[in-house]
């Protein structure tokens, strides 16, 4: 089953700013579909990031992935506050 930041891409592309609503006014059935649909072709938000990272990397020199935000995991709070200790 996908996941709300599939649900938010999606309604992007349908020109929806209302994801939930969006949501609340299909089937699971179609969602499913829809995610289907979209793993075997790209988001075209997707595509583009990795047409403009092909291009920098071409230009600058190094590997299209070196060119792609990360989707980081926000780290815990005893994370951040060792970093914080660690720069006293």
């Amino acid at each position: 089953m996908p996941g709300f930041v599939f649900a938010r891409q999606l309604a992007r592309d349908f020109n929806r700013p209302d994801y939930f609503n969006m949501l609340r006014s299909m089937s699971s059935t179609e969602l499913d579909h829809w995610y289907e649909v979209y793993r075997e072709r790209p988001l075209p938000s997707q595509v583009q990031q990795w047409q403009l990272a092909h291009i920098a990397a071409g230009t600058c020199g190094g590997k299209p992935s070196d060119f792609l935000p990360e989707n980081r995991k926000p780290k815990s709070v005893q994370d951040q506050i060792a970093i914080w200790k660690s720069m006293a």
